[in-house]
């Protein structure tokens, strides 16, 4: 009796998970101007596939019957290739020929200056050095990146440009609070021939390109940082249990829905706005930065379609990008042009300086 009640839950649970997985899929197709909610099943996509597959094991180990859940897995492959960053690309690589260069992007979350990583940092300025120093970038996009001369914890322009060996940037900067400037930062070890902000009505966060000369090459650099969903501590809440918050666990969640649901078409309007600029481009081009999208979204998927994403050359690897306690995968990217070989592809999770990990590419300019 009581197995058989076991064996029925199991089913019912599979049937779920299972349609949960297809729903999870279809956020890459549907826009989320107005069928928003799709994105919250490709935002679960893990956590469902892990489900989906527990339940496949328990079916076949209770009544040999797993080809339901099996199907709706084999379905949704071109998913986890994207996902795991798996590729059957045979193609070889042009290794021998080309000018080769290295991209680094990172969300450094203004380089702590407000304390908030736990265990904090005992010498940011140092931490953040180290990292331009030893992995040697010849362009670094910097997302949230911050000046003031007043707080000595953050790293100042000038020791990026010596330690990297840099000799051009170009910035986006507002005033963030008091002597404090943010934005988004790209530096170069090659010359910055012309740079401009990307921004619209929609986006409080801008955007910005580079033309850099390499060689003989010219390559336009865009450095993003789409919309955040703008969590608060009552969010956070719901991930982490050291956060404390006064309101219910149901008005969180309505809370961290309503955020989401605010926060989606947003980026799509943004993302929309990089891709026909790039599209104009008359160079071969890079399109760094923290997307704040997992690799099953809508907005992913308007990118992959026209650029190809530098994480897929490799072996079969899942890396996630963001290093907060909100389970949110991999979210950074380095999108490229096609006349771009990438060589090899990095996330440094060694140490963690901030919210994200800094991921970089090495590529072949044909």
């Amino acid at each position: 009796m009581l197995f058989g009640l076991i064996k029925f839950i199991v089913r019912i649970a599979t049937l779920i998970f299972s349609i949960g997985l297809l729903l999870s899929y279809t956020s890459a197709f549907i826009p989320p101007k107005s069928l928003w909610f799709f994105q919250l099943f490709g935002l679960a996509y893990p956590a469902i596939l892990l489900a989906t597959i527990v339940l496949m094991i328990l079916n076949f180990l209770f009544s040999k019957k797993f080809i339901f859940p099996l199907l709706v897995i084999l379905i949704g492959t071109t998913t986890h290739m994207k996902y795991f960053g798996i590729s059957f690309d045979s193609e070889p690589r042009q290794t021998e020929h080309g000018q080769e260069i290295k991209v680094m992007s990172f969300n450094v979350r203004l380089f702590d200056a407000y304390k908030n990583l736990k265990p904090e940092l005992n010498n940011g300025k140092e931490a953040f050095g180290k990292v331009f120093n030893s992995e040697m970038p010849d362009i670094l996009c910097l997302q949230e990146y911050a000046e003031d001369e007043t707080n000595s914890r953050l790293i100042s322009m000038d020791d990026i440009l010596r330690q990297g060996n840099y000799v051009d940037h170009t910035t986006t900067m507002i005033l963030e609070l008091k002597n404090m400037f943010s934005g988004q930062a790209i530096f170069s070890r090659y010359p910055i021939i012309h740079s401009e902000i990307i921004n619209d009505s929609s986006q409080t966060i801008r955007s910005l390109f580079a033309d850099i000369v390499i060689e003989k090459d010219t390559v336009r650099v865009y450095n993003c940082h789409l919309e955040s969903i703008r969590f608060q501590q009552d969010e956070y809440s719901l991930f982490d249990t050291e956060v404390a918050s006064q309101k219910s666990y149901t008005e969180r969640i309505k809370g961290l829905v309503s955020k989401l649901k605010n926060a989606y078409p947003l980026r799509l309007r943004q993302a929309q706005k990089i891709i026909e600029h790039a599209n104009q481009s008359p160079y071969p081009v890079f399109i760094c930065g923290d997307f704040n999208e997992p690799p099953t979204s809508y907005v992913y998927s308007m990118l992959d379609e026209h650029y190809n994403d530098a994480f897929y050359k490799g072996s079969i690897h899942m890396a996630r990008t963001y290093a907060g306690k909100v389970p949110a995968g991999r979210i950074d990217y380095i999108f490229h042009s096609k006349e771009m070989t990438p060589i090899q592809f990095n996330t440094y999770m060694e140490e963690v300086l901030s919210d994200h990990y800094p991921i970089s590419a090495s590529f072949k300019l044909k």
